[in-house]
């Protein structure tokens, strides 16, 4: 088991000099120290939480590792001459301290998979069995190909999934708190006023000043309900049988769950492109795909297509009886069997599905600003008529 390490060295220079390292225990970061010309002073070790030093690999940082690894493998340079370049050249610190612990770790007898596989936090099984399957058959120029194309691929859907959920999310937040203001301190100010003179008041004002009163008294309960929702859901999701009946009511959400089907539809189908082009079988692809769908319920029918394929039906009708993947999917498995030409029909979903996933995110966003607008118009349009409609009676009734 790796830990994490805070040193001290002297370097050959004889200056003191800081760092973190991961370590299996202090004798192997000091031998390793000391083969790079460092003299170990000080260390300590760190209790790492989620999102510590090696969590925080940027995507830009891994892309660029694995260009430098794909081209000196197309050059031919071995893997172990590869990361030590890299761990000397590398601008990202975070990158060098991986590398070398990496290069370590290969001087000791262990693949490069091996390797990798002790930094789950970094890369994922998928990405450790590509890596895995490159060194079985001599290619592994392809498998770092294969992540490159995936780690930018993932890095532009999380760009286009903030796009349509920071401003939406502001926006909301803005509606929310111009009407708490308007409600609890402007409403009531005018309102007061009708109240004291002797007036009948119509429906629109009376709603809207209850209205008013049930936010001024409940303001807290309001506040307080959406974080109390999230950790109750959060709590449910503990329990598996939950957490997948939650997944499955994600997916039927109008607008958002075709997209969320998408993007999962979409991830599924480029690894399952990615792993049968390394040379891996249809079940070991399912089984390896499977693990980058993040709704569970999706996850979930992938072992049922599995244990269906392994028992003789065909992998297009599996998928198609999950009820979870678009027809597109299902017809381009399909024709992937039928041909023989299974990567080039899934290139063709990764090909539609950039497009269709633009397109579905750029309506959401268009939809979710007027809608804002539409409501804040309505709420202004009421405080409007409740409070001026009563006023304009009373001097009408002067005349």
């Amino acid at each position: 088991m790796l830990h994490h390490y805070r040193y001290k060295v002297i370097n050959e220079n004889g200056k003191y000099v800081s760092g973190k390292m991961s370590a299996e225990n202090p004798s192997e970061l000091a031998t390793v120290l000391r083969a790079t010309g460092l003299e170990m002073v000080s260390f300590k070790e760190e209790k790492q939480a989620a999102g510590s030093f090696l969590d925080r690999v940027k995507p830009k940082d891994l892309i660029m590792m694995f260009v430098h690894l794909e081209q000196l493998e197309k050059a031919g340079v071995s893997i172990v001459d590869s990361i030590n370049d890299l761990r000397e050249t590398a601008d990202s610190p975070k990158i060098k301290n991986l590398m070398h612990e990496i290069y370590e770790s290969i001087k000791n007898g262990n693949l490069f998979s091996e390797s990798l596989a002790k930094h789950p936090e970094i890369f994922s099984s998928t990405y450790i069995g590509l890596i895995a399957m490159g060194e079985k058959t001599g290619n592994l120029a392809n498998s770092f190909n294969s992540i490159i194309e995936d780690v930018k691929w993932n890095t532009d859907i999380k760009r286009k999934t903030k796009k349509a959920t920071t401003g939406p999310i502001f926006g909301i937040f803005m509606m929310f708190a111009v009407m708490g203001v308007m409600t609890s301190v402007v409403v009531p100010k005018v309102t007061g006023f009708l109240k004291m003179q002797s007036i009948a008041l119509p429906f629109v004002t009376t709603s809207l000043i209850a209205f008013s009163d049930f936010m001024k008294n409940n303001w807290y309960f309001i506040i307080f309900s959406i974080p109390i929702f999230w950790s109750l859901l959060k709590i449910l999701a503990r329990n598996q049988e939950m957490a997948l009946r939650i997944d499955d009511l994600k997916l039927k959400i109008p607008i958002i769950g075709p997209i969320m089907r998408k993007i999962d539809a979409a991830k599924f189908c480029q690894f399952f492109s990615m792993t049968f082009k390394s040379g891996l079988g249809v079940l070991e692809c399912l089984e390896a795909s499977s693990s980058t769908i993040k709704n569970k319920a999706m996850r979930r029918s992938i072992t049922v297509v599995k244990q269906q394929v392994s028992d003789g039906q065909s992998l297009a009708k599996s998928i198609a009886l999950t009820g979870y993947f678009p027809n597109l999917v299902v017809r381009m498995f399909k024709i992937g069997e039928e041909s023989g030409n299974m990567e080039s029909a899934l290139l063709n979903i990764k090909f539609f599905y950039d497009r269709e996933i633009n397109d579905s995110i750029d309506k959401l966003v268009g939809m979710i600003q007027p809608a804002l607008t539409l409501v804040m118009g309505g709420m202004i349009g009421w405080i409007t008529i409740a409070v001026f409609g009563p006023i304009y009676g009373t001097f009408s009734n002067l005349k």
